[in-house]
């Protein structure tokens, strides 16, 4: 380390505050801009889900003035709230993106605060995507600092939840051009902020929980602009954040090779709207179907060979509702079979998660811990009732970073997710405008248009 490890939180405010975007690699700024552009149509396409409606209705009436847009509800509410259900929305679907080794989902809820901040304080968009940038790069490093061997936390924590509050409060200070001490208190009161376990999986409190953190962050950097006081330990202090939340923290991955190692290159994008650790799974099925047209009601098994991940958090049978289908690799499998799709429609409750013929195939579907596969493996073994066995093996998922998905497929999703909310011809100039955001004089055009 170049640094005494008893001054990470002035290392990373620093450089939060005097990092300069114009000696980033060109890889970084674009795939800044993949990642932006992913999570706004995420934003979209949630921004009428039940929950979120649930969330603005009850929250909403304490709301303050019609500051900055609800994406996709044709109103305004306050910085503050419109940062927190845009949030909810980019990750209700769980079609958000994830860090490749962290398993954060770092985008929603940071391009939530930076837009929402954008509307009442104008920043161009080149700033602003700097500003998302810089949020994400913390939060996966922060999250890897904690979760990552060799770190040693809880798995109980939620490490999107436990990080994003940290992210977003870099983000939202760099736009507010906090000076290093500031973005240190920011840093610190957002930090005590941060929350969120693992038991709530399979509920809406799972995407809550990271809006929480966007809202939170925001909110830090602007009581710390106001002169508001907080530690400026709050990373390494004694009991601080790193004591709390981990055993063993890991230095060098949370705050080594500032401005030569970007973690926002290793971002991820999902292809199919459920837990990261199912995508490969889909694929697998999805292949089987198409190579040999197996009649589901003459599949007699199906044997999964599961990565560790996908065993801990989406070895569910039997879901009962939406929520609980995001992270069941069996609700998954029987749908990739049956229907030969995997979209948002494929879980609504009542018509697929209730489906008896889903509900039925899922007494089929058996998966078995493979301590040797990555996250983005599986192999997947349907056998016959005539007793004609057929194996598909993925090695890199579509979307992980061996198997990216390219922009055009990012178009198809955000027209997928968006067309539904806001119609064809609108979707079409967003899309336009997304890409175009770094050109903006205006960022807060971009929100103002997703209304």
């Amino acid at each position: 380390m170049a640094f005494p490890p008893e001054a990470i939180t002035a290392r990373l405010a620093e450089y939060a505050v005097t990092t300069n975007p114009a000696n980033w690699p060109d890889s970084v700024r674009r795939e800044a801009l993949r990642s932006f552009f992913n999570v706004v149509g995420c934003m979209i396409g949630g921004a009428r889900h039940g929950m979120v409606d649930i969330a603005d209705k009850t929250l909403g009436a304490f709301a303050g003035a019609p500051q900055a847009t609800l994406f996709g509800c044709g109103r305004k509410s306050d910085v503050l709230h419109a940062s927190l259900i845009n949030g909810l929305a980019s990750s209700i679907y769980s079609f958000d993106d994830t860090h490749e080794v962290a398993v954060v989902h770092p985008s929603g809820p940071i391009a939530a605060a930076v837009l929402a901040l954008a509307e009442s304080r104008p920043v161009s968009g080149e700033d602003l995507l700097t500003a998302f940038a810089l949020g994400v790069e913390m939060t996966c490093r922060l999250c890897l600092g904690t979760t990552v061997p060799p770190a040693d936390g809880s798995f109980a924590w939620s490490g999107t939840g436990i990080t994003m509050s940290f992210g977003a409060a870099a983000a939202a200070g760099r736009m507010l051009r906090l000076d290093t001490q500031r973005m240190r208190v920011a840093m610190g009161l957002a930090l005590s902020e941060a929350s969120g376990f693992r038991a709530m999986h399979g509920t809406a409190t799972v995407a809550f929980m990271p809006a929480h953190g966007g809202q939170m962050g925001l909110r830090a950097a602007l009581l710390a602009e106001r002169g508001f006081t907080a530690g400026l330990n709050g990373l390494e202090g004694k009991s601080g954040y790193l004591s709390v939340f981990c055993t063993k923290p890991d230095i060098d991955a949370l705050a080594g090779g500032l401005g030569e190692r970007f973690e926002l290159l290793r971002n991820t994008y999902k292809a199919y709207p459920c837990g990261i650790v199912i995508q490969p799974i889909i694929d697998a099925c999805l292949k089987l179907r198409q190579d040999h047209r197996p009649d589901p009601d003459k599949i007699a098994g199906v044997a999964i060979q599961a990565s560790p991940g996908a065993m801990a958090l989406c070895n569910n049978r039997d879901p009962k509702d939406e929520m609980q289908a995001h992270v069941s690799l069996h609700h998954w499998t029987a749908v990739a079979f049956i229907r030969g799709t995997a979209r948002i429609v494929d879980m609504d409750t009542e018509t697929a998660v209730k489906d008896p013929a889903l509900m039925a195939f899922q007494r089929k579907v058996e998966a078995t811990l493979d301590p040797t596969l990555a996250g983005d493996q599986t192999e997947v073994t349907i056998t016959m009732t005539d007793g004609t066995r057929h194996v598909c093996r993925i090695e890199h998922a579509i979307g992980s970073k061996l198997n990216p998905m390219s922009d055009a497929d990012l178009e198809r999703k955000f027209t997928g997710l968006a067309e539904p909310v806001v119609g064809a011809p609108r979707t079409r100039e967003l899309i336009d405008r997304t890409w175009g955001v770094g050109s903006l004089a205006d960022a807060g055009e971009l929100a103002r248009a997703a209304a």
